[in-house]
């Protein structure tokens, strides 16, 4: 049962969607094309053959698109990305519904009156939805060669962080938007310009908004033991891909809130968005321009705001982010409880 269920894994890894969109994109091409060539065809034996074979290649693309959505909306929800990918896996997703709908609504039209010839507004209509469907292959492809979802080994990544909101120093993963700088390490920790927590680094405080790398930090070292050091200790974890650190600093019920959504475990995030965020925290540095924490207690918040800058998969980086890190301190350990982070370009006028 074990070897079977591994085979299986094997055979649909990731799922069956990249298996399915071929039938649906295929059948529904090729369908519309027949029903153009029936339609100037000067030979009538070949009118007669293409129509009936069309109208069959349109009722099955019109069951594989089906599968083929459904497989698509369980890929978009467990495949692991970042922000940017998100993005084009949100506009994937906006092109894949509304023209698989068509597709069903012209395949469901053309089946009631298939003993006749299909008119011209049909096959116009056809021909809109098969654009529509052409867009959304492109962005699937886009999607898997241009920011490698679904594989499981990809180059070295040296380029621009993904979009994930995070707000503190080091660099988490925002789907949505925005990436975040999260805990504050090193001046050198990511630059999650694009949505990833914001590593905020302590090597100098740009108050004007500008890098200043001879000017001393404003920014007090942080005590070892303490909320602070806890918050770059997870930049520096984050960096450095080490993800037995990071599950040392982490409560098991911690919540990583970013981009509207939220991941309520370290086992749920581990599973999802943390492997992007490590290399968005390797690509880029965080430059930490201010701390407050908040204590009482047993009870502490760090507020990093940092400076994200650097390059990821080739774009560049420019964002000012804020990481907000809860933690609680058991048995004289401060353990993360939870962490969000939010982030926003840096314009000229944040420059001043």
């Amino acid at each position: 049962m074990a070897n079977w269920e591994a085979l299986l894994g094997d055979l649909i890894e990731p799922n069956l969607h990249p298996i399915l969109v071929h039938f649906a994109y295929a059948l529904s091409l090729t369908a519309f094309a027949s029903y153009v060539l029936a339609a100037v065809s000067p030979v009538e034996r070949w009118r007669e053959t293409l129509r009936p074979a069309a109208d069959w290649m349109l009722a099955f693309g019109a069951i594989a698109i089906v599968l083929t959505i459904a497989a698509g909306f369980q890929a978009y929800y467990t495949v692991a990305h970042d922000a940017p990918s998100h993005a084009a896996m949100t506009t994937h997703r906006n092109w894949a519904v509304p023209s698989g709908l068509a597709i069903l609504l012209f395949a469901a039209w053309r089946w009631t009156g298939r003993t006749k010839a299909a008119s011209g507004i049909f096959v116009t209509g056809l021909a809109a939805a098969a654009l529509g469907l052409t867009v959304t292959a492109w962005w699937g492809g886009k999607i898997v060669y241009g920011y490698g979802l679904g594989v499981k080994s990809l180059p070295q990544v040296t380029g621009d962080g993904h979009d994930h909101d995070h707000g503190g120093g080091v660099a988490a993963a925002d789907h949505d938007m925005d990436p975040m700088p999260d805990s504050a390490p090193t001046a050198d920790v990511h630059d999650n310009a694009d949505g990833h927590h914001d590593t905020a680094p302590t090597s100098h405080d740009n108050s004007d908004g500008h890098h200043d790398e001879d000017s001393p930090s404003a920014i007090p070292a942080p005590q070892a033991g303490s909320p602070a050091s806890v918050a770059d200790a997870f930049g520096e974890a984050l960096k450095a891909g080490d993800e037995a650190a990071l599950r040392a600093l982490f409560a098991p019920g911690a919540v990583i809130a970013e981009g509207g959504g939220a991941e309520r475990s370290f086992e749920e995030y581990a599973g999802h968005h943390m492997s992007n965020d490590m290399a968005y925290a390797a690509a880029v540095s965080f430059d930490l321009k201010d701390r407050n924490i908040l204590e009482n207690g047993n009870i502490a918040t760090v507020i990093s705001q940092s400076e994200i800058n650097g390059a990821y998969r080739g774009e560049p980086v420019h964002r000012q982010a804020m990481e907000t890190m809860v933690l609680k301190r058991d048995a004289g350990v401060w353990k993360i409880h939870h962490v969000h982070w939010s982030s926003a370009p840096i314009t000229e006028d944040h420059e001043h």
